[in-house]
């Protein structure tokens, strides 16, 4: 079950921006689904590239991903996961992407055979460099609502094979993603 699980990460290539917000996060730091009438305002991160590149996904660090991204995951009605009009200001411009508010967290890392670093009090997960779930618990949970999720112990978001699958299989491949198989993961995945 390890292998079926993969972690969302940023396109390598520096010219693809980092998302913020331009308005209040709390509302989305609450772990339930969020009531918001108008599109969710959102504005280039620092640093901002000197061209930059808009792509298929961007890191806020919450997904927000294309329309096409969007039309090709929402078929599967992803339990736990709302999407919300998202307002991308580029300079001058305004470009329509969509947030991936994933509510859904799922407390299911192996703590036992994890390599985490946590706070004083060991409820808080400071840094992973060995992520390991624990597959007790995710067989608990019937796979329709395991599909892309958010662990509750630290802001990475997973996705099941089938998810990657369809989204990879898209003509052309989507850019400014990537997927990490969950037992090749660790907080400096970035990086590499």
């Amino acid at each position: 079950m390890q292998d079926e699980y993969f972690v969302l990460m940023r396109g390598r290539s520096l010219e693809h921006p980092l998302l913020a917000w331009d308005e209040s996060a709390s509302p989305f730091r609450k772990g339930r689904p969020v009531q918001h009438s108008e599109p969710v305002r959102l504005k280039l991160g620092e640093p901002v590239p000197p061209k930059p590149r808009m792509v298929d996904h961007h890191s806020l660090p919450a997904p927000v991903v294309s329309s096409r991204l969007k039309e090709c995951m929402e078929p599967l009605a992803l339990q736990g996961v709302q999407w919300l009009p998202a307002d991308v200001r580029v300079g001058d411009s305004v470009l329509r992407y969509w947030l991936l508010h994933m509510w859904q967290r799922l407390a299911c890392v192996d703590r036992e055979r994890s390599v985490i670093e946590s706070s004083d009090s060991g409820l808080m997960v400071l840094g992973i460099d060995r992520l390991v779930l624990d597959e007790k618990l995710l067989r608990e949970v019937p796979l329709q609502e395991r599909l892309a999720f958010r662990l509750e112990e630290a802001t990475v978001h997973l996705f099941h094979r089938s998810v990657v699958d369809r989204m990879m299989s898209l003509t052309p491949p989507p850019e400014g993603l990537r997927f990490i198989p969950v037992p090749d993961w660790n907080d400096s995945a970035g990086f590499r």
